[in-house]
């Protein structure tokens, strides 16, 4: 049989072309339909980024306020679903718990197997604003409170801290949590995202998509990173301990926590931006202990994975910087993975929208590698 050359892990296999973002491992850039992401963070609002996703375009006034209005109308979750969060759900935690909610978001649709455009369009609004609802009344469910609901002027940022915390937040708060949902909405065909074109290629719905998904991000090798990152950061404490910390952790074999990626041979591009967040929120606050550490953990850790693995190309991912934000924004650690999600729900679905679109059923091939000419043998 001839030699078969098999790509684990799909490396270098380009299956899709796509209109929805570029990322550039060589030169460190994301853009999302033409625009480098430091022009969207900061720029405009997730709803607006989402928006472009699905349509291709950023929306006009009148289109964001009709987005912002059915968005609204959106996170109100039908009584079902309210039903099993503060019934079995309660039992259920952090993406475990997403997972079998985001399940149930079609439940009040009547044809929820309709995935003609129109029909997805309308849902993937749906179904991007009952997500980060889901998280924070699971939230309130687990802890003894009554369900609540944001007030419809409260964007989606600032309704989802209001769901979590029952009061109006601070601007400085929501400023940097869209700014960090607009960092992470979309980020070309990684594992979740190729995952829910799969589900989709077969014709499957958008929720059965967009559940697969949630599944595929929960593993900690793709969205599982920013806690441990806060975690790192508060062991390691000072920055004159950072260059000692990083190597002692190398030599017991441990991975640095928030350095490294797939795809990037440089700084990803969304560090760059989310520390411009974090020195903003520093400002603010006056308070710049957690960003200086963070900055000097980056300093050192670069230097000293240069040093024991040359030519890997490990410098700083989103992850260092999303966990300093995150943290900053009020988030608990619990949820820095769930509000991940929260963000690249609107990705997704465009992905999910994008398949139907043109679509093909994916179907890779495999080759054979196990025993061959095996015979059963007869009995006594």
């Amino acid at each position: 049989m001839a030699q078969v050359q098999i790509a684990r892990g799909l490396e270098g296999i380009v299956s899709h072309a796509t209109q929805l973002s570029e990322v550039d491992g060589s030169a460190g850039r994301l853009v999302i339909r033409g625009y480098d992401i430091d022009q969207l963070v900061g720029q405009v609002s997730f709803e607006e980024v989402a928006h472009l996703l699905w349509y291709g375009d950023l929306p006009t006034p009148s289109q964001l306020e009709a987005l912002r209005a059915h968005m609204a109308e959106a996170r109100r979750l039908p009584t079902p679903i309210l039903e099993w969060l503060w019934g079995p759900g309660r039992h259920a935690t952090g993406m475990h718990a997403l997972r079998m909610g985001v399940a149930m978001l079609t439940l009040d649709e009547s044809r929820p197997d309709d995935v003609s455009p129109q029909v997805n369009l309308h849902r993937a609004a749906t179904v991007t604003a009952r997500v980060p609802a889901l998280i924070a009344q699971h939230v309130r469910a687990r802890s003894g409170q009554d369900p609540g609901e944001a007030p419809d002027h409260l964007g989606f940022a600032a309704s989802y801290l209001y769901l979590l915390e029952g009061r109006e937040p601070d601007p400085t708060r929501v400023e940097a949590l869209d700014a960090y949902l607009v960092t992470v909405i979309e980020h070309g065909m990684n594992a979740s995202t190729f995952t829910a074109r799969v589900i989709a290629s077969t014709e499957s719905d958008m929720v059965s998509a967009l559940t697969g998904a949630v599944g595929a991000l929960k593993g900690p090798l793709h969205g599982g990173v920013p806690g441990p990152v806060l975690e790192m950061l508060e062991g390691i404490r000072t920055p004159e301990c950072a260059e000692s910390w990083v190597r002692s952790a190398l030599d017991r074999g441990e991975r640095i926590m928030g350095f490294g990626h797939r795809v990037y041979k440089v700084r990803d591009p969304r560090a760059e931006v989310l520390s411009r967040v974090a020195e903003r929120l520093a400002e603010t606050s006056g308070d710049r202990r957690l960003l200086d550490l963070t900055h000097e953990v980056e300093r050192a850790t670069v230097r000293v994975l240069q040093e024991a693995k040359p030519g890997r190309d490990l410098y700083a991912n989103v992850e260092l910087y999303a966990a300093l934000v995150l943290h900053e924004a009020g988030i608990p650690p619990e949820l820095f993975t769930p509000t991940f999600a929260a963000s690249r729900t609107a990705g997704w679905t465009a992905h999910i929208l994008e398949q139907y679109g043109d679509n093909r059923l994916i179907r890779p091939q495999s080759v054979y590698v196990g025993p061959r000419n095996r015979r059963r043998v007869s009995g006594p």
